[in-house]
């Protein structure tokens, strides 16, 4: 672990028992992305609090939008990964 900190930003989550919204700091920029993304798309329920000038942000949640799940773990045939990649292949193709 890195002693020095200052290359190091938190990302946080918080909230209290029977709250609707939870306070989110983010300076992982995938996260700030879809925070922004959200306030725009849900302005009733998502409000960006603060931009700070290091980038990171401040943001109003809602609880029931917190979801933590393992990664899913496909266990594919030799057969299926070419038939996966074909297809990917293809649908990528169909997009140009």
């Amino acid at each position: 672990m890195e002693k020095n900190f200052d290359n190091n930003n938190e990302n946080c989550l918080e909230f209290l028992t029977r709250q609707k919204t939870m306070t989110v700091t983010f300076c992982s920029q995938k996260w700030i992305n879809k925070i922004k993304k959200y306030a725009n798309s849900h302005p009733d329920d998502v409000k960006i609090l603060a931009t700070n000038a290091d980038g990171s942000i401040c943001a109003h949640v809602p609880i029931k939008w917190l979801k933590i799940s393992p990664p899913r773990k496909d266990t594919l045939t030799d057969e299926q990964r070419r038939e996966r990649s074909e297809m990917f292949k293809r649908n990528c193709l169909s997009k140009t």
